[in-house]
């Protein structure tokens, strides 16, 4: 018995360096069998919010907020015909943002263990590159300058 309790032990304090993801997991003990399952929530996860843009020795990452049992997140990407496109999944709350050249939008959608299809609502577009130029015309409407501000 004092085995078991130390072999339970052991697979607690070390089991969240051996998940990948930020699965919440589920330990089920029988008798003598011991075994975990993922929590799957029956609702969909909500949006992505506070998005961010860090830089790391010189590398660009965007980072939002936590969703709590998310295992994976889902980056779409807006394409030139105004359309959602998966782009690829990422196992933390965080991505390269060189992975994405160009100046582009995308958003969040945050994946169970099995699955990133309907798991969840989408997050808000954002654009970390989107730069806004404004043309400042005369009276008669011809541009006389472009600005950032």
């Amino acid at each position: 018995m004092k085995k078991n309790i130390i072999t339970l032990l052991v697979l607690l304090l070390n089991f969240p360096l051996m998940v990948k993801a930020q699965t919440t997991w589920i330990p089920i003990s029988n008798g003598g069998i011991f075994f975990v399952i993922p929590f799957i929530p029956s609702v969909p996860f909500p949006p992505a919010t506070n998005f961010n843009t860090n830089i790391v020795s010189g590398v660009t990452y965007v980072t939002w907020a936590d969703i709590e049992h998310a295992s994976k997140y889902q980056i779409q990407v807006l394409n030139s015909q105004g359309q959602w496109v998966d782009l690829f999944v990422v196992n933390e709350n965080k991505f390269l943002l060189s992975k994405l050249s160009g100046n582009y939008e995308f958003r969040v959608i945050a994946c169970n263990i099995n699955t990133c299809k309907n798991t969840g609502q989408a997050s808000i577009s954002f654009a970390p590159r989107k730069k806004v130029t404004f043309i400042h015309t005369d009276l008669l409407g011809s541009p006389v300058a472009e600005t950032q501000e």
